[in-house]
């Protein structure tokens, strides 16, 4: 994941990747373009040019870059040097992000690593918002753990997510259905996806929100049910959906909110994180408290796991030998899938 699209609407953005400084922005018939942040005349940043058609010129001298990374124009000469050329990344626009191609351009045509869990993000029958961490100080594979860690909700986030009711994640076992009190999961070559339900509970405040505001109340203080599926892609998509309810209502009667979430390393100990939170209900009035909410539950993570990253430091977690509980088995198994990918990949 490159950037949303908000991001790139009227401006250029200078975003490292994989420690490349990568400039993206659109034409001015809007298609979407990625080029190394530098231009090779004086290695001036790029992104403090302006697109000029489709085009985008630098701006310190003028130079003309067309999408493919080729200069085509300098002011005042008749040709520009053959050798003047920086380099492309393959971009596409799909579930309301902008992903980039890091690799080989000659396989950029298979898309099969863009999530379909992230489907929800850009399905005109759900409305929400955007947010993301510039930079975060973690290295990706901390945040893929906490995502995996249901548990952690109880005290990281005791006024929204967490409450006792997630510490049934640590009651797990294979298979694909919802049972009561108890997590179910399925794993993948690439995905692994997990449920959890809790019936007839008190439930954390978030939960009750989102009853409380279907029915057009301030709260809602009766129990609920709750059913949560979580769906992991390698190498760093997440996408949960919530289901609340009243209890004892079936579940087509109760509302949805999605929170997808998108890890991209800027460098080995840097990530942007990039969040996208959507419901199935209610007026457009309701989306501002929405993200507000949602902002204020995932800034409560960050300055946790930069903390972490910190006792960490730069030998991995797994390779500290680390205590393991109950309920950390999934975020082990992603670990795995993610190394095999890696090996196969480097191979």
């Amino acid at each position: 994941m490159a950037a949303e699209p908000g991001e790139i609407a009227d401006k250029l953005l200078s975003r490292q990747i994989l420690n490349e400084q990568v400039v993206i922005g659109r034409t001015e018939s809007g298609i979407p373009f990625a080029l190394e942040d530098r231009c090779p005349h004086r290695f001036a940043p790029l992104s403090i040019g302006r697109v000029v058609g489709e085009n985008l010129q630098c701006g310190y001298h003028g130079a003309e870059f067309d999408q493919t990374g080729k200069c085509v124009n300098v002011p005042g000469q008749s040709t520009a040097p053959a050798n003047a050329c920086v380099r492309s990344f393959p971009v596409v626009e799909k579930q309301g992000y902008i992903w980039i191609w890091m690799g080989n351009p000659e396989l950029a045509h298979d898309l099969s690593s863009i999530p379909a869990c992230f489907y929800r993000s850009d399905d005109p029958a759900w409305d929400g918002g955007y947010g993301h961490f510039e930079s975060l100080n973690v290295n990706f594979n901390l945040i893929n753990d906490n995502l995996f860690d249901i548990t952690h909700a109880e005290y990281v986030h005791p006024e929204s997510f967490g409450a006792e009711e997630m510490r049934i994640y640590r009651n797990s076992e294979p298979g694909d259905a919802y049972v009561d009190q108890k997590t179910t999961y399925t794993v993948d070559e690439r995905e692994i996806v997990f449920r959890m339900q809790s019936l007839n509970m008190t439930g954390g405040p978030f939960y009750r929100w989102m009853v409380a505001t279907s029915m057009g109340k301030d709260e809602y203080v009766d129990p609920i049910d709750l059913d949560m599926e979580v769906s992991w892609a390698a190498p760093t998509f997440t996408a949960f959906l919530l289901n609340a309810r009243p209890a004892g209502q079936p579940r087509e009667q109760g509302v949805q909110v999605s929170n997808m979430h998108a890890i991209t390393p800027a460098t080995e100990y840097t990530s942007h994180y990039f969040y996208r939170s959507v419901k199935d209900y209610g007026p457009p009035e309701l989306i501002e408290p929405f993200m507000q909410g949602v902002k204020a539950i995932f800034e409560q993570d960050k300055p946790l796991l930069e903390a972490q990253q910190l006792r960490v430091g730069e030998i991995d977690l797994f390779n500290q030998k680390p205590v393991s509980f109950a309920g950390d088995m999934l975020q082990q198994q992603a670990r795995r899938i993610n190394s095999r990918l890696l090996e196969a990949e480097s191979a």
